[in-house]
Parts: C-alpha cells; structure tokens; sequence
C-alpha cells in the first residue's frame, strides 16, 4: 500500500519540482537577458563616446594646423574661408567618411573651445576703444576751440 502510494506521489512530485525549476530558469533568464541588453548598450555608449573624443581630439590637432599656419598671414579677406576649407580638406584626410554636418559640427565645437576665452577679451578691447573715441573726440573738441580762437586773433 505504501508503494502504490509512492507510485502515485512521485510523479506528481517531479512534476512539481520541474514546475518549479523552470519556472525559476526562466526568471533567471530573463534577468539575465535584461543584463545582457543593459551590458551591451553601455559598451555601445562606450564606443560612441570614444569615437566622438577621438574625432574631437584630431579636429583640435586639425585646428591647430590651420591656425599655424595662417598664424603670420597678413591678408585677412578671404582667411576665415581659406581656414575652413583647409580645416575640413585635413581632417578629412585624418578621418575619412565625415559628413559635411560632421565637419561644421567638429569646427564649431573646436572654434567655440579655442575661443572660448577670447570673447571676453573682445569684449574689454570694445570697451577701450570706446573709450579713447570719446577721449580722441574731446581732445579733438578742445583743439577745434583753440584753432577758432587763434584764427580769430590773427583776424
């Protein structure tokens, strides 16, 4: 009787139990799958990341190129437009399969890094160019008086 009862327990028992392990094989899995996604993304990031640093890092070897060598030019016309096209005709060389919106983004970003400081400056030398315009125009009032008296004397 113990035996046929046995018979009878047993498999509902292993049912169970396999019930159960697969029941945590698959939470498992899934948590598992959830982390692998999440690994993945983060790696994806990483890349990402690294390429556009090293894009960044090149524009400003590129940048510093451009700005050597019109560093001692004297004609200013067409420089700005010179310097983009050399900018970009390099760091294309050095990374190739840019796009255009690519290469104005990088020189932008560069420009607003290199020059970041520079406003500023502009800025205080606007300021003190103002200055010695109201100042010139003054001294030039003062003069102006003075030569009308002279000519008056000499009258």
């Amino acid at each position: 009787m113990e035996e046929q009862l046995l018979n009878q327990i047993i498999p509902i028992l292993i049912t169970a139990i396999i019930g159960i392990i697969a029941t945590v094989i698959k939470i498992v899995g899934d948590a598992v799958i959830e982390l692998i996604k999440a690994k993945k993304e983060e790696a994806t990031q990483k890349i990402i990341q690294g390429q556009h640093e090293k894009e960044v890092k090149t524009a400003l070897e590129v940048w510093n190129i451009v700005e050597e060598h019109f560093r001692i030019t004297e004609v200013i016309g067409d420089t700005i437009q010179l310097k983009i096209i050399m900018f970009n005709d390099l760091l294309l060389k050095k990374l190739p399969g840019l796009t255009q919106e690519q290469l104005d983004y990088l020189r932008q970003t560069i420009a607003g890094e290199f020059n970041k400081g520079k406003q500023i400056l502009a800025e205080d030398k606007a300021k003190q160019q103002a200055q010695i315009n109201t100042q010139l125009q003054q001294e030039n009032e003062v003069l102006k008086n003075k030569l009308a008296t002279i000519q008056n004397t000499v009258a």
